[in-house]
């Protein structure tokens, strides 16, 4: 691949979103978000915008993007295998921290599983930190902040 360019775009169409839905049928394994097209369109109600990031004509990854009370919440999908490795994942990290710097908001939080252990990896060289907080089931779900 030589140019590395990343397009996002958000999904507001229900055929768009089926067509996210079958992108990566395991994109999401923790509680709170099961891969399905019912869960993405309760997500999607519940104040999440969901977008693509997307290399020439590929879905490489899917991004869940809500606004709330001064910071920008973030969580996204793994990269296709076919994509690894070139760089996306800290592309996906970029425009998080330049849309929230845009919005003038204070912190990017993200949402990442604890056993995540590349993401998990990447927000550690973004410079995110654990806010202590957990969420799911089993407290499966770490919460992660980067101060804008």
């Amino acid at each position: 691949m030589s140019e590395k360019n990343l397009e996002f775009k958000q999904i507001k169409s229900d055929k768009d979103i089926r067509r996210i839905h079958e992108f990566n049928v395991k994109a999401f394994s923790d509680e709170d978000l099961s891969w399905t097209y019912e869960n993405l369109k309760k997500y999607i109600a519940n104040g999440w915008d969901l977008y693509t990031a997307n290399y020439k004509s590929d879905t490489v990854a899917a991004l869940f993007i809500k606004q709330e009370e001064g910071a920008l919440h973030t969580r996204n999908t793994s990269i296709g295998v076919d994509f690894q490795g070139n760089g996306f994942s800290h592309m996906i990290k970029d425009y998080f921290e330049d849309l929230a710097y845009e919005r003038k908001l204070n912190s990017v939080i993200n949402y990442c599983p604890f056993d995540n252990f590349r993401m998990i990896s990447l927000n550690e060289r973004h410079h995110y930190t654990k806010t202590g907080n957990k969420y799911g089931k089993n407290n499966e779900i770490i919460e992660w902040e980067k101060k804008i």
